[in-house]
């Protein structure tokens, strides 16, 4: 026998549960509990990250040798539940719906390598900090956060199959859904390394930045180097004491050349040591 409710309909659960695990769906992301001695309950926030703009859908189900009791709002769970055979045991059902809904999680995510390789390859390639990639580094970064969460939840969930610890599967559906466990795992694993990956593009892009603010820094820093001797001079001949110069005709031009001199000299050796 097999059930699908929507959301709303959710207590048509509660005689199968009780009142007691019935009130605990809601208080935690993610559930697994055995119900009796041949059944189980589980709940998590289903995540399609094809679609990774879409919501989190909680996905619930009662499920024992004879019964399944599916609960969900998400249009994808529905139909791919709806694909598989009501003559397969209930536990059988699920492991085909996991499958199905993890199936090409491995290529979205391959996928999203690339774009961040894509993304490193641009900063790279740039000769200033390229516009808008903190956005893109942001944007990244929140949804392998959400991912993380997502496979974390999904995986205790195989886990409880796995462990079978009312004996609800025989050897074959243990064994598969501890294979559908490690790949779980895996994928967590993939996700865990991918959120490295971009915070190395992050520092990368930071430091570009900061290493643009230095080049701005060493700008200024040259320019007050080069300015600074003749405003000594501009000093010097600025002071209120009769100096020898003011009574020389060629005054006037003897200061200018010796502060263009002065500048010519400190650019040249800026220059020689590349600072600029």
């Amino acid at each position: 026998m097999r059930k699908i409710y929507d959301q709303k309909e959710i207590s048509e659960l509660r005689p199968v549960l009780g009142d007691d695990l019935f009130g605990r769906i809601y208080a935690s992301p993610h559930l697994f509990v055995p119900v009796g001695d041949d059944g189980c309950f589980f709940s998590f926030l289903f995540c399609d990250i094809r679609q990774p703009q879409l919501p989190g859908m909680r996905m619930s189900a009662y499920c024992s040798r004879e019964a399944l009791l599916f609960v969900s709002d998400s249009t994808l769970c529905r139909e791919e539940l709806a694909k598989i055979s009501e003559d397969q045991p209930p536990c059988k059902q699920i492991l085909d719906l996991f499958l199905a809904l993890s199936g090409a999680d491995v290529d979205f995510l391959e996928h999203l390598e690339d774009d961040i390789t894509a993304l490193e390859d641009e900063m790279l390639l740039s000769k200033r900090p390229l516009r808008g990639a903190e956005g893109r580094i942001i944007r990244m970064r929140r949804l392998l956060l959400r991912f993380k969460r997502y496979y974390e939840q999904f995986s205790l969930i195989t886990s409880g199959f796995a462990e079978n610890e009312n004996s609800l599967l025989d050897d074959t559906l243990q064994k598969r859904f501890s294979s559908l466990d490690r790949r779980l795992d895996h994928l967590l694993n993939s996700v865990l390394h991918l959120r490295e990956y971009i915070t190395q593009v992050r520092e990368a892009y930071q430091a570009q930045i900061d290493i643009e603010q230095n080049q701005i820094m060493k700008i200024f820093t040259v320019l007050t180097a080069v300015f600074l001797p003749p405003t000594l001079i501009a000093g010097w001949y600025g002071m209120n004491f009769s100096l020898p110069e003011y009574g020389w005709s060629f005054g006037y031009g003897y200061v200018a050349l010796l502060t263009l001199a002065v500048c010519l000299c400190s650019v040249l050796w800026f220059k020689h040591k590349h600072w600029f």
